[in-house]
């Protein structure tokens, strides 16, 4: 697998909104400002696929009218939406806030994916139900191919789910919002426990406020990747 950082910030920091590209065709979270990073990479939106969506916040999937309208005027074909069953209505209110006189001319591109396991090329991938805040269903999603696993959190807080995720992966991109975790979302102190705890899985962080990413660069754990937008790695 080939992983590129698109994001690794949250809505406040620096750094873009967390978002990761696979094999520069698979897309996770949409969050403002993707197209334009992604076209500053050299990868046309339009060419991407496959996107999954963690959850319907809007540093999450703000950029969703803006993909489909580059697949639009490239006259690309369709792309795969993968996310839980609220998608199809919070994309559709997106794209006509955005461009209300090109809905209905953009809505051939999409096709939702609800399935809880599902294939991507090479890739069996498993969403994960995770806890964030009330009344946003939250998930994670976990790529397995020839028997080794990457996960992805997206945001959550620290939940069985996560260290079952963290006992799983050998490789575990997840959220570390801040210096002390919250009931909607992980911290630094959160982290330091799955670390020690799950030595045998790398830990990618991301979804960082400025502070946090400042703080785990000084404690510099062992089995802790703090990570940066335009990262690349082959997990």
């Amino acid at each position: 697998m080939k992983l590129k950082v698109i994001g690794s910030g949250n809505i406040f920091s620096k750094q873009n909104s967390a978002s990761y590209l696979i094999d520069d065709k698979i897309l996770i979270d949409v969050p403002n400002g993707t197209c334009k990073t992604l076209k500053n990479i050299g990868i046309e939106p339009s060419k991407i696929d496959n996107i999954l969506i963690t959850h319907f916040h809007g540093d999450h999937f703000f950029d969703m009218p803006f993909v489909l309208l580059n697949k639009r005027n490239d006259n690309s074909q369709y792309c795969n939406i993968y996310c839980d069953n609220t998608g199809e209505n919070k994309i559709y209110d997106v794209i006509k806030l955005a461009f209300p006189n090109k809905v209905e001319c953009i809505k051939k591109y999409f096709k939702y994916i609800y399935d809880n396991k599902f294939s991507i090329d090479k890739y069996e991938i498993e969403k994960i139900r995770l806890e964030h805040e009330e009344g946003i269903e939250a998930n994670g999603y976990i790529f397995n191919i020839d028997n080794k696993y990457v996960g992805f959190t997206g945001d959550t807080r620290l939940c069985e789910n996560v260290e079952k995720m963290a006992s799983k992966c050998s490789h575990l991109i997840c959220i570390c919002n801040s210096i002390i975790g919250k009931k909607s979302s992980m911290g630094i102190d959160n982290l330091k426990e799955l670390a020690t705890k799950y030595e045998s899985c790398i830990f990618y962080t991301s979804h960082m406020d400025d502070s946090a990413r400042e703080k785990l660069n000084m404690l510099n754990i062992k089995n802790v990747v703090v990570l940066n937008d335009n990262d690349e790695f082959i997990l």
